[in-house]
């Protein structure tokens, strides 16, 4: 490669870069960045596939010698797909025992319940027999008051505040709140934070059931984390459930969640599950996104060291636990914030996979980049910042994610070129690290097959319609080379606000 295509490179480049960093770049622009990054990445597989099929070897410049530079970069990412291979793995094999875990706790309440229902029974047989024996004597009031407290006992549940922070979610708010009145467990009160907002959803949150507590709440900050700690303020119960302005949850979700307290867990995570899959192609993607990590993550997690972290609602949290580390911080991503400041005091979260919350899928792609150009942000802000423990590997991992998620952009920008280059001038300009097709073939096949067992599964029959979407999903997941991207360009919580609604409705 001559001084000329160098120089032309970095104009190129830099012209990308000072695009980039105008935070008024439109949406499409965005969308077009994306198209751009896929068809790079196309044209490079393409190129791969096409050396295999012709049995040639490619020409390549060795005057310009790249390897000792690229080979960290593709060592690093060599790890990830390894280590996503294995959770899958363990996924596959370990599903069962997270699940019949959780159903032994269940179990075990159940039993602990009845046998309490039994004595109470059982005392109150004496209590009346011994009434009758005094049924003349002053005594008996007091004998009457001891059957009523006993009968009190036997019903006695732990509160449960399930909190809302919604802004401007007139259109999901109402559906939210009656669903959670539908659950089996009955102490439950819903807290709904109407934080800065300029719709109806003030007056839609208010149901007319005493169990819901509305606030019109106004700050001059926008945050998730401002509305969540007013609603630790005002709930009176013990644990509290955390929930999105979106989400609807199972029935059973409070009930089959308190009995894995009883394992020392602080906190319960419970499992994703897309309520608008079918809304969209984007949808349809995200679904497989959320199927192939958030269930398979979670339960590693929990097998390996009882690290399961938290999802940013449908959780349960104790409130004395969430009180000890400082609340809620207004974080772009507070949930894994608030995990590792948990898990630095030695606290553990569990995972519930009876325990489903049915969430929304960004709709569009202009709604799904500025969501996680939020999440981006949030863990490149987290890079500041020592907040993982140091046995935690999973953790670590994640950690780091946006320095590999650089990492992997870099890689692809720089085999792009050089494929598109070969396909001009018949060589590659440099030399730079690679690995053998027929390895990076097999790692392919391996992931793809975990993926589809996984999808399996979860779903059984239903997962192999699943399956066709696996192959455009890997080519949609390169979003999160854009989103790393325009995460320089999130100055707000509030400038990236998930609009919610978008639910096919039978």
């Amino acid at each position: 490669m001559g001084n000329g295509d160098i120089f032309a490179w970095k104009i190129l480049y830099g012209c990308i870069l000072i695009k980039i960093k105008r935070s008024n770049m439109s949406e499409t622009g965005w969308k077009i960045f994306l198209f751009i990054v896929i068809f790079l990445w196309l044209v490079t597989i393409s190129t791969i596939i096409y050396f295999v099929v012709s049995g040639t070897a490619p020409l390549i410049d060795r005057s310009i010698d790249l390897y000792y530079i690229t080979l960290p970069i593709l060592a690093l990412a060599l790890i990830y797909v390894s280590v996503s291979i294995c959770i899958f793995g363990i996924y596959l094999v370990g599903y069962e025992r997270v699940k019949n875990k959780q159903l032994i706790a269940i179990q075990q309440r159940n039993t602990n319940k009845k046998c309490q229902y039994e004595i109470s029974n059982n005392k109150k047989m004496l209590l009346y027999a011994y009434k009758d024996a005094v049924a003349h004597t002053n005594g008996n009031g007091h004998i009457q008051s001891l059957v009523h407290n006993i009968g009190m006992k036997e019903q006695e549940e732990d509160l449960c505040s399930i909190i809302i922070a919604a802004r401007n979610e007139e259109s999901v708010i109402g559906r939210t709140v009656n669903g959670c009145l539908e659950q089996t467990y009955k102490n439950i009160e819903v807290i709904v934070i109407c934080h800065n907002c300029t719709d109806r959803t003030f007056e839609e949150a208010q149901v007319n059931d005493p169990r819901v507590h509305a606030f019109d709440f106004r700050t001059k900050a926008a945050g998730k984390g401002i509305a969540l700690n007013y609603g630790v303020e005002n709930a009176k119960g013990k644990y509290l459930l955390v929930l999105d302005a979106d989400g609807l949850l199972n029935r059973e979700f409070i009930e089959k969640a308190i009995p894995v307290f009883d394992y020392g867990y602080v906190a319960v995570q419970g499992r994703y599950i897309p309520s608008n899959r079918d809304y969209s192609l984007i949808t349809k993607l995200l679904a497989i996104e959320g199927d192939l990590w958030s269930t398979p993550y979670s339960t590693t997690r929990a097998l390996i060291d009882r690290r399961c972290g938290l999802g940013g609602t449908g959780y349960i949290i104790r409130k004395d636990v969430l009180i000890d580390v400082g609340g809620f911080a207004n974080h772009l991503v507070d949930d894994y914030e608030l995990t590792c400041r948990l898990l630095k005091k030695k606290y553990r979260i569990g995972f519930a996979p009876f325990c489903i919350n049915y969430d929304e899928k960004p709709p569009s792609l202009e709604i799904m980049l500025r969501q996680r150009a939020r999440w981006a942000k949030g863990f490149l802000d987290l890079l500041k910042h020592n907040v993982i423990e140091a046995t935690d590997i999973l953790g670590f991992l994640m950690w780091i994610g946006p320095i590999v998620g650089f990492c992997g952009f870099a890689i692809l920008m720089l085999t792009a070129f050089a494929a598109i280059y070969n396909l001009i001038f018949e060589y590659y300009p440099y030399y730079y690290a690679s690995i053998q097709v027929e390895v990076w073939i097999a790692l392919t096949a391996t992931l793809y097959s975990v993926q589809a067992l996984s999808l399996i599964r979860q779903y059984g029959r239903r997962g192999f319609r699943y399956l066709a979407y696996v192959p455009i999903y890997n080519a949609f997941s390169l979003y999160s080379f854009i989103t790393l991207v325009k995460a320089f360009t999130v100055t707000s919580w509030a400038s990236t606000k998930t609009t919610h609604g978008f639910v096919k409705h039978s």
